[in-house]
């Protein structure tokens, strides 16, 4: 093997003439360079795989193109080669397997039929509902009449009643309940009741009934105090006595209640003096409130005052001479009395729109001038210059019937 010609040293003396090699670079600016670097790349790459993904998408739909066409060919052409098929006697096997397709497709039709019609009815319920709903919100509440009126009987019958308060107030009350026969039985009906009424639920005292024995004469009851009653030793007792006595007869075609011991002799009570009877039919003036014993029932009641007439017993209605009333009519509301001898007549001397009172002031002062109209004589009353013609049953283009009875209650018995 020739060896060479080039000896270490010479090749020493060639390597320090090269020039010298010389990098000013920090360590720093070269790694920052080369993170640049690998950042296009990375950059340039993401880049390119989102257009690839979409050439595969577009080359995948053109090669299953003419696949999808076909089978949809062949699926619009079901039903006519069914029909061909079922003519001319094809293949039961496939005859079959079509009238499976078909059957398959009626029923999914038929259950989205159904539940078309299913959603349609939902839609229907809750659009009635909500129409149900919103009638009830806007039709306002109907006060409940507080009296006893002829079409509240229906068949029936009715039996007064006067019931005391804690107050010793006297307060009548009127309970519908089946018709009994004769005077007689009426009677019997009466105590029995009186002895089934809740007075205390109403507000009221344990008052009834009365300590004695009823018995009827002609036209009149007959009321036989027992020895050991205790309707005698103040002036409230004996007042709301009297009055429990008169509630429970008046109205009822009767004329008196005649009172007497058991020897038959006149009563005596220490402040009224002798008393002998109580007459049902006089004309009593009186005025209505509204009374209220416990807060929550509401009663309409006389103040038992004599005025000597309907236009002074109307017009003592704005405001009562006792706090434990309260006045019926509005203090803006100002009327005017006319009598005349078929019915009475009360004008609004403002046209009185009815609807901008509470439902149960409106009811309250309605009802508290046709009782008042009442225990003058009067058996009907037209009201003038009221904006509605109608309003709660009342007709108001017409004379209307006062009351039967006054304050309605009903109870199971």
């Amino acid at each position: 093997m020739k060896q060479s010609e080039w000896k270490d040293r010479d090749i020493e003396d060639l390597i320090k003439k090269l020039p010298q090699i010389k990098d000013d670079r920090t360590p720093q600016s070269i790694y920052a360079k080369i993170e640049r670097q690998n950042k296009k790349t990375f950059i340039a790459f993401n880049r390119f795989i989102p257009t690839v993904a979409a050439l595969a998408a577009i080359f995948i739909m053109v090669m299953l193109a003419p696949t999808v066409l076909n089978q949809f060919n062949e699926n619009s052409m079901d039903k006519p080669e069914m029909k061909s098929t079922e003519s001319s006697g094809g293949d039961s096997d496939t005859n079959s397997a079509q009238d499976s397709l078909a059957k398959s497709s009626d029923k999914s039709e038929m259950i989205h039929d159904d539940a078309d019609k299913d959603q349609m009815t939902v839609e229907k319920d809750n659009s009635e509902l909500s129409m149900a709903e919103t009638e009830k919100e806007i039709q306002p509440a109907t006060a409940e009449r507080l009296s006893l009126y002829e079409e509240d009987l229906e068949g029936q019958d009715y039996y007064p009643y006067g019931l005391v308060s804690p107050e010793a107030v006297p307060v009548p009350i009127s309970i519908v309940d089946r018709p009994a026969e004769g005077e007689e039985g009426w009677l019997i009906r009466h105590e029995e009741i009186a002895g089934e009424l809740p007075e205390s639920e109403w507000g009221m005292e344990d008052f009834l009934p009365l300590k004695g024995q009823f018995t009827l004469g002609e036209n009149k009851v007959i009321f036989t105090l027992d020895p050991e009653h205790s309707y005698s030793g103040g002036s409230a007792v004996e007042y709301a006595f009297y009055h429990s006595l008169l509630y429970s007869f008046q109205h009822k075609g009767l004329n008196e209640v005649v009172l007497q011991e058991q020897d038959g002799s006149v009563p005596e009570f220490s402040s009224t003096g002798e008393f002998s009877s109580i007459d049902l039919n006089e004309d009593a003036h009186t005025a209505y409130y509204l009374y209220s014993p416990n807060g929550r029932e509401r009663f309409l009641v006389p103040d038992n005052i004599n005025r000597g007439s309907v236009k002074e017993s109307i017009q003592a209605m704005k405001s009562s001479e006792t706090s434990l009333f309260q006045s019926v009519i509005p203090k803006n509301i100002n009327i005017s009395v006319t009598e005349s001898d078929g019915f009475l007549t009360i004008n609004f001397l403002n046209e009185l729109d009815i609807e901008t009172l509470d439902e149960e002031t409106a009811m309250e002062m309605i009802e508290g001038i046709l009782l008042t109209s009442k225990s003058s004589g009067y058996e009907r009353v037209q009201f003038e210059n009221i904006k509605q013609e109608s309003w709660n049953g009342f007709m108001f283009n017409e004379p209307i019937e006062t009351p039967i009875s006054p304050n309605k209650k009903t109870f199971e018995n």
